[in-house]
Order: structure tokens, then sequence, then C-alpha cells
């Protein structure tokens, strides 16, 4: 069979591609084209208007440190919402803890959930669990209309000139503040941090008005630019990144194959050059 090959540029000089072997599915959806493809070495990978979202096989590499290190922060995360998401691999991560009930989702576009489900049922399993609530609807919009408090508040989508742009803005994060309750923690995706060093900066300008504490903390994962993506972990009024519930881990450490303390406590470690690009 011969392979095509995906081309994703990350600005006018850089890029990087892999081969595709089958297309598994594609439309064009109210906000953006879908395209579900086969790759020997990412397997199933979900990519929104060309840009690559999710790959099966580094997914855990995204998703774990995404949602664990909040979690084991926090106090008492019970109740916990996604903002994006969609693809299921927050979700699933946060049902593996007994306390969260309920974790809801919030996503713009019904046919990646959908598509997800359908094709990528490891991935989607959350979506299945009686805890778990899905809303399609705009994040900014979302917040307008509920009064609901949560311990825990995860945004997975930073998407530039896409379909959730109101989510980069200053007025969103004031929205991510207002419903986190006492001891809150939200963490935020903020993209490659050599690539795209624009949407970290950009990102702690806008929320170090409103939150006590922030920490910005890295993962390596293969599909992202340069091997590396950057969370911002924000605390609404006390807490710190350096707290890590080890009895809690212990009860969801089995079924991780990124997270444990070791990996907690070195992603805040940062090297010399994310410090100067922040400023410290």
């Amino acid at each position: 069979m011969d392979k095509k090959i995906h081309h994703e540029w990350l600005n006018s000089r850089y890029g990087y591609f892999f081969t595709v072997r089958k297309k598994i599915h594609s439309c064009t959806t109210r906000f953006q084209k879908l395209d579900l493809v086969e790759s020997d070495e990412l397997g199933r990978t979900l990519i929104l208007d060309g840009i690559t979202q999710v790959a099966e096989k580094s997914e855990f590499q995204y998703h774990e440190p995404m949602v664990h290190p909040a979690l084991c922060a926090h106090p008492d995360p019970r109740r916990v919402l996604v903002i994006g998401g969609g693809d299921g691999g927050c979700l699933r991560e946060l049902m593996k803890y007994a306390t969260v009930k309920p974790a809801t989702v919030v996503e713009i576009d019904r046919l990646v959930k959908d598509t997800v489900a359908e094709h990528c049922p490891e991935l989607a399993e959350g979506f299945s669990d009686p805890r778990a609530k899905v809303v399609f609807a705009d994040g900014f919009t979302f917040f307008d209309t509920t009064k609901d408090l949560f311990d825990v508040i995860i945004v997975d989508s930073y998407d530039p000139g896409g379909p959730v742009q109101s989510l980069e803005t200053i007025g969103f994060y004031k929205l991510v503040h207002a419903h986190l309750d006492k001891g809150g923690i939200a963490v935020v995706q903020t993209d490659s941090p050599t690539m795209k060093s624009e949407a970290l900066r950009t990102t702690i300008t806008n929320i170090s008005s409103l939150f006590v504490g922030y920490k910005p903390y890295t993962c390596s994962i293969p599909s992202f630019p340069e091997g590396i993506c950057s969370f911002l972990a924000c605390f609404k009024d006390k807490g710190t990144p350096g707290h890590f519930d080890e009895s809690r881990f212990s009860s969801i450490a089995p079924q991780c194959n990124y997270y444990n303390e070791d990996v907690h406590k070195g992603a805040f470690l940062l090297p010399q050059y994310l410090k100067k690009l922040m400023g410290s």
C-alpha cells in the first residue's frame, strides 16, 4: 500500500511530517476539518484543521501530566471541569480517582467526541462512566450559564485562530477564577515553550493578576513541536505545585504509564532558558 505523508508547518521555516498508512475518517464539522488517520509511528491520530491533536501511541505522555499534578496537589479534588477535551483523554485520567464526582467535559464540537468514541475506544472509555457529564458548548458560554464551582479546572484547549479563540482572553481566565472554589487549581495547556513561546507568556500575563500563585511545568511528547509541551498550574488562593498526595497517587499508580512522584517534582524544575523566557 502506498503511504501518504502528513506535513505540519510550525512556522514558515520549520515543521515535521509523518507517514499515513490509511485514512480512517474524514469530515468537515460545523467548526473545523476533522481527520482521523492511522500512522505506523503514532497509531491512530486525530488531526483538526491540519494540526495534530492526539496520537494513540503517545497520548498518555500528554494527558497524564495534564491531569495528575493538580489532582495530587489539591487537598480534596471532587468536582472537576475540563474545557475542551473532546478526545476523552483527560476524562479517562480523571476517572481513575474514586473521589472525583462529577467530572464535566465542555467540548464545542460534538463530532470530535463521536469520532473518538467510535474509533478509539480506549481513549474514550471515560465517557461511559456514570460520573462523567459532557456538555457541547463553547467554554466561555458555558461559564456564563452556570453558577457551579469546581475544585479543579483543566483547560485542554489552546487553539489560536481556531473555533475557541475566546479561551485565550483575560475575560475567560476571569471566569475560570470565579468558578474555582476555595483552594481551587486551574491547569492551562500552553503549547510548546520553544516554538510557540508567546502562548506561555500571554497566558502568564492574563492570569498573573487573578491567581495568588502560578507555576509552569512541562512534559515530553513526540507529537508536539520539538517534543515538549508546557502547562501552567494556577492556584486560586493557596497551595503549591510541590505538594504531592502519596496515598492518592498510590491508588492510581498501577494505571499510569508516564506520571509518578519523580515526574511530578521534576516537571516544575525548569531549565534556565525557560526561566529567562518568563522573565524569572
